[in-house]
């Protein structure tokens, strides 16, 4: 049978907190109360809560009548009698009857400009430097990059980016939340199958969906933060608190481990005076099983709750439960407002009085172009029907009767009006023709030079969301440093379930315990003690997670960037301390933005040319003079770092492996010093060292028979030239 179908009890028991837990409810109550009111009124009583509703209407691709309706009322629907439809037409309330022909267009430029600036700044996952700023760290820096670039494709993190960009870009201001996020649910799979489907035979099982760090932009009407938090002081916020809707069987599989949940209530979303006029799906605010749940946390109390706003339950308290007490969100805005608040403005605001203008004259030059094509007629004499201009038709003209036609001369100079203020509009916004896609320029010099000076005007933007990305990293790190060095608990049956598991998930319990004993994996893989039996009680097993990283290990153990994945199990090939990392963060802002794949195809072949003599010096170099041949590498490495490039995509492997062990510089210019140190053995019974026959003799050849596997590849390289 299908699960939660079943109709269950509705009645809830009374609410009645006692100590601590009335404390935090009364903390919560006044708090949220005052977080709420927070946007409301800003600097000199701005209302930032309604600048952003009117933002999302001015998005939507509407009719200016239209919005005009939702600000003001200030247009009515026409009803069809002879069909009953309302809404045939749309009349503006200030119109009177037959000017329905005027225009009645609302350019979406900010639909475009919004569109426009997430197609560019945000394309592919973004990159970072990682440095640490204690010697214990340095040797981990690569594994706390790897592990920062993993989360982001696990959780498919740039679809959240883009929302965060969004509301950036519309709003002024967006904000989002890092968080341990495990989603799981109970099922039943089929196990045999037979003739009679209702006979069929399933097994319980539980399904994870998702079990990882996971990044989630979060609503701005109903995220609130700390009212003293400004751009001055960056360690100025303190809580900060947001509201989510749950439907009933989320809420319960979700929230149902927590003691106070049988006092919560089902019914309507909740809404405040304050969340009231939020724009919502109407099939959701309709719903009747719906829960609005409430998260809080705050540094200087160092508490995290999650509550019920509509009945004010407490349904779960505790300190922070991050272990560097950081809070979980992260925020910026897209140009700052003032230093005294975090709310910045966006680009609805910078254009909204030029849209105004914008929209009035072109619906006046519309409205001129039609009343020249279409002009205005007045006859006098005998009465007739009205004449309408129609083209293919001949109609009679009654005796005595005149017409004379009221000209409208069509001025040309309101398109020209038009194209002035969209001009303006391009060079406040900073989001110009070059980054919509216009192509200025001949050379590639020239394109690229119109590109960098249009990305500059979005400088501020760019480095403001690069911030928030790289705030947002060190509260991931601390996330998976905590979580992945706690090993998950499993409880088995018997020791053919713990293998089952083992062998569909490929991870490897490191811990397993019975009544007799507990046994522990070592790094060779096998569990100790051997003798450890299993018995008919049951097993309890820990596993840590498997990472898949792009790792290698260097000659001396350190796990470097690598360009192929490797798994490592927690606790085997990684120790948990391992995964604790303290360092700088720099986010490479030009890795986020979207690429020109033409231009970054000729910028490659132009950069080839540079580069490819230099490598080819640095390849002669390689046995005549292996000093030389790494000094080159100096000026090519910043040539190659300005290109943003990675030298190791460049450089013959034999110089990198050369620069980062010096000794192997010693072995090509002595190797028969090299062999004659191997060849000296200690004599038994004897004082000092003596010469040995070796068979390492045979293979030493005058230094210009040496051969050079590398001169046939520069050989093949001139040829193609």
């Amino acid at each position: 049978m299908p699960q939660n179908l079943k109709q269950e009890d509705e009645s809830v028991q009374a609410y009645n907190p006692q100590g601590e837990e009335l404390d935090v409810q009364t903390h919560l109550i006044s708090r949220i109360e005052v977080l709420k009111k927070s946007k409301q009124s800003i600097l000199d009583g701005i209302n930032f809560e309604s600048i952003m509703r009117e933002a999302d209407r001015e998005y939507q691709p509407r009719l200016l009548s239209s919005k005009l309706w939702q600000k003001s009322g200030g247009v009515y629907l026409l009803q069809d009698e002879s069909t009953g439809l309302r809404g045939s037409r749309i009349q503006r309330a200030n119109w009177k009857e037959g000017e329905e022909w005027r225009s009645d267009i609302s350019e979406p430029s900010l639909l475009v400009k919004i569109q426009t600036a997430l197609s560019i700044l945000v394309d592919r996952n973004p990159e970072a430097i990682f440095k640490a700023t204690k010697e214990k760290y340095k040797n981990t820096a690569g594994m706390a990059q790897a592990l920062w670039r993993r989360s982001w494709s696990k959780g498919k993190s740039t679809n959240q980016l883009k929302l965060f960009i969004f509301d950036l870009a519309k709003y002024g201001w967006a904000i989002g939340r890092t968080y341990p996020r495990k989603e799981s649910r109970e099922g039943r799979i089929l196990v045999s199958l037979n003739e009679n489907p209702s006979k069929n035979k399933y097994k319980k099982k539980t399904i994870v969906e998702y079990n990882d760090v996971y990044r989630e932009k979060l609503d701005p009407y109903r995220t609130w933060i700390d009212d003293m938090t400004n751009l001055t002081d960056p360690f100025s916020m303190d809580d900060w608190y947001f509201e989510k809707d749950y439907s009933k069987d989320s809420f319960k599989r979700i929230f149902e481990i927590y003691d106070n949940a049988k006092y919560v209530e089902k019914g309507q979303a909740y809404r405040t005076a304050e969340t009231y006029n939020i724009e919502n799906n109407k099939e959701t605010v309709d719903r009747n099983d719906i829960i609005t749940v409430g998260f809080y946390e705050s540094k200087n109390k160092d508490l995290y709750s999650i509550f019920i706003p509509k009945q004010n339950i407490v349904l779960y308290f505790s300190p922070l439960p991050n272990d560097s007490k950081k809070l979980s969100c992260w925020w910026t805005y897209w140009i700052e407002r003032n230093p005294r608040t975090p709310y910045g403005i966006g680009l609805y605001e910078i254009i909204k009085h030029d849209k105004v203008l914008y929209d009035r004259l072109m619906n006046m030059s519309l409205d001129q172009m039609i009343m020249a094509i279409y002009p205005m007629l007045f006859y006098s004499g005998a009465k007739q029907e009205d004449i309408t201009i129609s083209p293919g038709l001949i109609k009679q003209k009654l005796p005595g009767t005149t017409i004379e036609q009221v000209k409208v001369q069509y001025d040309q100079r309101g398109f020209e009006g038009l194209k002035f203020i969209q001009e303006r509009i391009d060079e406040n916004t900073g989001i110009t023709p070059t980054l919509q896609g216009e192509v200025q320029g001949k050379t590639l010099g020239e394109v690229l030079h119109a590109k960098d000076a249009a990305l500059k005007r979005l400088n501020i933007p760019l480095t403001n969301i690069a911030q928030a990305i790289e705030d947002e990293a060190y509260i991931s790190l601390s996330w998976m440093s905590q979580i992945y060095s706690t090993p998950e608990v499993l409880e088995f049956v018997d020791e053919n379930e713990l293998n089952e598991y083992q062998e569909e998930t490929g991870n490897r319990a490191v811990k397993v315990t019975t009544s007799q004993g507990s046994a522990n994996r070592t790094k060779e893989g096998e569990l100790t003690p051997n003798e450890l039996s299993i018995d008919e009680q049951g097993i309890s097993a820990e596993f840590f997670p498997v990472l898949d990283l792009s790792l290698t290990e260097d000659r001396e153990g350190v796990l470097i960037e690598s360009p192929e994945d490797r798994f490592f199990q927690v606790g085997v090939d990684i120790l948990p301390d391992q995964l604790k990392w303290e360092g700088v963060i720099t986010v490479k802002v030009q890795s986020m933005i979207a690429p020109s794949q033409e231009i970054d195809r000729q910028r490659k072949l132009e950069l080839f040319n540079i580069i490819m003599p230099v490598i080819q010096l640095i390849i002669q170099f390689l046995q005549i003079n292996p000093k030389g041949a790494v000094a080159l590498l100096k000026p090519v490495r910043q040539i190659l770092e300005i290109q943003d490039e990675k030298p190791e995509n460049w450089l013959p492997d034999e110089v990198l492996e050369m620069e980062k062990n010096p000794q192997m510089m010693e072995q090509i210019m002595n190797p028969e010093q090299e062999l004659m140190v191997d060849q000296e053995e200690p004599v038994e019974g004897g004082q000092g060292t003596q010469p040995l026959p070796s068979s390492k003799a045979q293979t030493v050849v005058p230094q210009n028979e040496v051969t050079n596997p590398l001169r046939a590849s520069l050989g093949q390289i001139e040829k193609a030239r």
